[in-house]
């Protein structure tokens, strides 16, 4: 099919957002599994919801932006248009889940601290082997994060390990005041800009992969018609 010079130029467009869709599926796909093996750390599977979020929104980015090029690739209009309302589909859920994390952001502290705090309770039930490893993971978060328990050294009762104290002292008597579900949070909170401005410069691009994929679509179907 013999395409006219504007049509040659949404198509190059479509190409275009959607090799910038690739790119910003996979810095969200990055993102999310940096944070999925952050809160998997915290040994509670509610801190793991809202990365495991992120990391399946952006490999579905990924490869939506894939249909789109081979919508554009084979001038198909089925494909173009199924193209369009799964993007149209993947930017409400964005703003949805955009609105649901802000709404519910500071419960995420509450469950994550009760998940630490459950794994402190339950030590001395566990078996010698899980018992030590899930000790040592305990105090690798607290030395790397300079915090103490769940909520924070209440947590420990009157058995604060030294990871509690800053240089790991014996004993520890002046353990750090800070649960670690708020350092969780504010390390997260950290990232959560970059996160952020990459979801609206994706959003700003998908629109424009939405407006394309509609155009070239009209376009391919005025030719059939002729």
């Amino acid at each position: 099919m013999a395409l006219s010079c504007g049509t040659k130029c949404i198509k190059f467009l479509l190409f275009l957002f959607n090799a910038l869709v690739f790119i910003f599926g996979a810095i969200l796909s990055g993102f999310g599994i940096y944070f999925v093996v952050e809160a998997k750390k915290e040994f509670s599977d509610q801190a793991i919801a809202i990365p495991a979020f992120i990391l399946t929104m952006g490999l579905l980015v990924f490869l939506i932006g894939f249909l789109g090029c081979c919508g554009a690739c084979k001038e198909n209009i089925c494909m173009l248009k199924t193209f369009a309302a799964i993007i149209i589909v993947l930017l409400i859920l964005q703003i949805i889940a955009g609105i649901l994390v802000f709404v519910y952001r500071s419960k995420f502290v509450t469950l994550v601290a009760k998940g630490i705090a459950k794994q402190i309770e339950q030590l001395d039930s566990l078996a010698d082997e899980q018992q030590k490893q899930t000790r040592k993971a305990l105090s690798e978060i607290q030395e790397k994060m300079h915090c103490c328990g769940g909520h924070g050294p209440e947590d420990w009762k009157n058995s604060v390990p030294p990871s509690c104290c800053k240089g790991g002292k014996k004993p520890c008597n002046t353990p750090y005041k800070q649960g670690c579900a708020q350092a969780m949070y504010d390390l997260m909170k950290t990232k959560a800009l970059i996160v952020g401005v990459v979801i609206i410069v994706m959003a700003i691009i998908q629109l424009g992969a939405i407006v394309s994929a509609c155009c070239l679509a009209k376009k391919i179907g005025e030719y059939e018609n002729v």
